[in-house]
């Protein structure tokens, strides 16, 4: 008897701790990694981003133009010992790097998916004399649900 209770126990903590897939439609992500090198004088970069998303939507199809990954960049103003958004005159804007992440094999759409983004961020900072820096991301899916903005922290940087 007390063998049949130690085996429920034991079954109760194992199942009891598994957190259920969301059901929420809004995506959720967070920052897991970011690696960084220069080679041939060119930047290279990977950054690594966990996702939820309750309805499996937060990729696009394969066709797509409009970027669902939004990554805003900052950087380190000795001067007001702050972190600013880089003023890009080309688009009159913020620098900010878009991108398409389209859905992998057959989909999952309907479906609750979780799991990691791997990004390759080629030049992913737009002057070599920025040194420090940091991104805000946020993702958008397919029913313009927009995730949580999630800031990494700061990446120091010496080439």
């Amino acid at each position: 008897m007390r063998f049949i209770v130690i085996i429920f126990l034991f079954c109760l903590f194992c199942f009891g701790c598994v957190k259920r897939p969301s059901k929420s439609p809004e995506p959720t992500i967070e920052y897991l990694d970011f690696t960084s090198s220069k080679t041939g004088g060119v930047d290279n970069g990977q950054l690594i981003i966990g996702y939820e998303d309750g309805d499996g939507d937060i990729f696009t199809e394969e066709k797509a133009t409009i970027p669902n990954l939004i990554i805003k960049f900052y950087y380190y103003n000795t001067g007001t010992q702050q972190f600013t958004g880089f003023y890009d005159i080309n688009v009159s804007d913020t620098f900010a790097i878009a991108k398409i992440i389209t859905q992998p094999g057959d989909g999952f759409k309907g479906k609750s998916i979780k799991g990691e983004i791997y990004i390759p961020m080629t030049e992913f900072r737009p002057a070599d004399s920025i040194k420090i820096f940091k991104y805000a991301i946020f993702a958008i899916d397919q029913a313009k649900h927009k995730s949580n903005v999630i800031t990494t922290p700061q990446f120091t940087v010496n080439y």
